[in-house]
């Protein structure tokens, strides 16, 4: 695997596996994603290095450009923790692009609280339950503000490589049930040495129920029994409900990291 300075991007890489093709250059990593085009984080320049000022943010854009000429704003990483935007967040903004900045949290185990009464967690497997998942999540991303097409095209295609990833071993993908009826479902790519969790969602008739914080203790004791020695590692909007949550779960601000991109909404 291509080392990476930030855990964010090198679980990225443990994420997308061998679906990802990421080529080295000089100055940067040219991810793509063959078999999903539109899926806007699995087709990206990721620079090894901030840009000084906005001649050189022009630079990298122009290069970003050069990588995905299929995207008329592709998506730009730097593989930097806790970068100081001040100096080019101005250039990239002009030029139409939204700075962004993730924060990655890391433990060991996150906090079990226990299930709610009338609430089941178990692995995703049939059909059925894979569909329930795609719905759910295509309920999210409607609510999120996505146009319906693009949301429904970039699920589906990311469901069908997620449970590729979880029919070979790499990872799983788990549900909470309230009777037949899925509320929330999270997966997680694992290895010996590292766990990344992924698109968590919870039905918005089930929220502030305290589901989320419950079902993270349960996926995460799945993720110790099966890599006891493993880093946990989760990703959330910095400064979001999401991010303080993990962070009440036992889980540790460990670097931000940066990106610029244009989402069609």
């Amino acid at each position: 695997m291509t080392d990476l300075e930030t855990l964010e991007l090198a679980t990225d890489l443990l994420v997308m596996g061998d679906q990802s093709e990421l080529t080295c250059h000089a100055d940067r990593f040219v991810q793509h994603t063959p078999a999903q085009p539109d899926f806007w984080f699995g087709n990206r320049t990721i620079f090894k290095s901030l840009p000084k000022n906005a001649a050189e943010a022009e630079t990298q854009i122009a290069i970003a450009q050069g990588d995905h000429p299929e995207a008329y704003f592709p998506v730009i990483f730097w593989d930097v923790p806790d970068a100081d935007t001040t100096p080019f967040a101005a250039a990239f903004e002009t030029a139409g692009y939204e700075i962004e900045t993730g924060i990655t949290l890391a433990g060991d185990r996150a906090a079990r609280p226990g299930l709610p009464d009338g609430i089941a967690f178990r692995q995703i497997i049939s059909d059925a339950d894979w569909e329930a998942v795609i719905a759910l999540q295509l309920e999210g991303m409607l609510r999120d503000g996505f146009e319906p097409n693009t949301a429904q095209s970039y699920i589906e295609k990311s469901f069908l490589r997620r449970r590729q990833v979880s029919e070979a071993g790499r990872g799983v993908w788990y549900g909470l049930f309230e009777g037949q009826l899925l509320v929330a479902d999270m997966g997680l790519v694992w290895s010996p040495a590292l766990v990344r969790y992924q698109s968590v969602e919870t039905r918005a008739s089930h929220r502030r129920r305290g589901l989320c914080a419950a079902f993270l203790g349960e996926v995460s004791a799945c993720a110790v029994a099966r890599y006891p020695d493993a880093r946990q590692v989760i990703v959330a909007e910095d400064g979001t409900t999401a991010a303080r949550l993990y962070q009440r779960a036992g889980f540790v601000p460990v670097e931000r990291v940066v990106s610029a991109s244009r989402t069609p909404k």
